[in-house]
């Protein structure tokens, strides 16, 4: 692998919406090349040898997707979400009943055990039960003023090819920060700033059709 290959390869990680373009036919290969040497990606005295990397390189193909689903979605807001993440405690996993108890039925409480963290998802205003119960573990991540876009499909999104991709792909290109992402039979949780929401929510609106 030639150095430039290797530079377009780290340069398409952090920019996936270029190799859908181009794989769409939205971007020629000569304009593409320009924009490489404008990115400091080659040389200007090295046009040449882009366009041949790029005409060798294996751009993955973009398969169209079926986005009939998005047109029933029920999407729904929510502000005022704080995230907390824990080290990996047995006894802390044992006082999240304590908590669930202290919560009512329409309160956001989510809550996430991976291999070494555990993740609560809830309402700003029940942090205080969170300090009473949770106070001696420690806190490995806290995220304030966070939105929760609810977006319930007909069927789990997880069932029809791309949908997560979609969604993640179309905020990322507009320069949205995904906080969290959770998935729930048929409902897909996007967790973002506050400051983020509308604008995300205009965004996921105009895959409607």
């Amino acid at each position: 692998m030639s150095q430039i290959e290797q530079n377009f390869r780290n340069f398409l990680s952090n920019r996936p919406e270029i190799e859908k373009c181009y794989s769409s036919g939205l971007i020629n290969r000569r304009a593409l090349a320009r924009h490489l040497i404008k990115n400091k990606i080659a040389d200007k005295n090295q046009m040449d040898a882009i366009i041949a990397m790029l005409r060798r390189y294996d751009f993955k193909k973009i398969n169209k997707i079926n986005l009939d689903c998005f047109n029933d979605v029920i999407t729904s807001i929510k502000d005022g979400i704080l995230i907390i993440t824990y080290e990996k405690d047995q006894e802390l996993i044992k006082k999240i009943d304590k908590i669930i108890l202290k919560t009512k039925s329409n309160d956001t409480l989510k809550v996430v055990v991976g291999s070494t963290n555990i993740t609560l998802f809830i309402d700003k205003k029940n942090e205080n039960i969170i300090k009473e119960n949770l106070k001696n573990f420690k806190i490995f991540r806290k995220q304030d003023k966070i939105s929760e876009i609810s977006l319930i499909f007909p069927e789990s999104p997880t069932d029809t090819k791309g949908i997560l991709s979609v969604v993640s792909t179309e905020l990322f290109i507009n320069d949205i920060l995904i906080s969290e992402f959770l998935t729930a039979s048929s409902e897909l949780l996007i967790y973002v700033k506050e400051e983020f929401v509308l604008k995300s929510y205009e965004i996921l609106k105009r895959l409607k059709k």
